[in-house]
């Protein structure tokens, strides 16, 4: 009698290596990672909600009549969240005394309420959750862990993605190669086998590109900038649009 094939073929040393679809089972394993903000949760309507309350808990700060040019001004400091964050609080400290609270303060309450004001997507969730059990899922994220995991907690995928690589534990930020390179380290996976997914065209599409990786750009109807190489996929949003998310992890998975 032949000797019985093995069908743990996750568990066979070619399947670690990029090749065609075998017989006997996909030869090529893959992975995916995700940017947060902006990508899997939907931080520029976080970060909204968060600044009407904190206008609402200083109102002789931000008098009602005036709130919408406020709120513009405070979303121009924040740039989508990229203004390094102790920069941006003192920014906006100064720009409105009347709080009584310094940047360490003001960045503090960011801190502990910021998260409570993310949204979840269940459709997302869903997707996510499938799609982990098939391969490694990771989120590749600047800023500090701590924050991150909160969001990812009150948006309800701390649970489907629990773990990650954030530019505050490693020490470099996106598109610094070392953030990718730590994350492809802790799936065992090569550059061309991995997708990865974001909303900002240098430091995630740019960035993950240069060392191989495909590249999805979450766009929210944003023009691709014409000076830099085009991303693998466009979708112009993931929470609330998973669908589109979908069809392309279909094409790559």
């Amino acid at each position: 009698m032949g000797r019985k094939r093995s069908r743990h073929y996750e568990d066979q040393r070619w399947m670690h290596k990029p090749r065609a679809f075998g017989r006997y089972g996909p030869a090529r394993p893959r992975a995916v990672f995700f940017d947060i903000d902006d990508t899997l949760v939907d931080r520029a309507g976080a970060f909204q909600r968060y600044l009407g309350a904190l206008m609402e808990r200083h109102p002789h700060v931000f008098p009602v009549e005036r709130r919408a040019e406020d709120l513009a001004r405070l979303l121009a400091l924040d740039e989508r969240g990229h203004r390094d964050r102790e920069a941006f609080c003192e920014d906006v400290v100064t720009a409105f005394p009347g709080m009584g609270l310094s940047g360490k303060a003001l960045w503090s309450d960011i801190f502990l309420d910021l998260p409570k004001f993310v949204r979840g997507d269940p459709e997302l969730v869903g997707l996510l959750g499938a799609l982990a059990k098939r391969q490694p899922v990771r989120v590749v994220s600047n800023g500090s862990g701590a924050m991150q995991r909160k969001k990812l907690l009150f948006a309800g995928l701390y649970h489907e993605l629990p773990d990650g690589i954030y530019s505050g534990d490693v020490g470099a930020e996106k598109p610094d190669p070392r953030i990718f390179k730590a994350a492809l380290a802790q799936v065992g996976r090569d550059p061309s086998e991995v997708l990865h997914v974001g909303d900002d065209p240098e430091r995630d599409i740019v960035g993950a590109a240069k060392l191989g990786l495909a590249t999805c750009w979450v766009s929210h109807g944003r023009p691709w900038p014409e000076s830099l190489p085009p991303p693998t996929f466009t979708v112009e949003c993931v929470t609330a649009r998973s669908r589109d998310l979908a069809a392309v992890l279909a094409q790559w998975t």
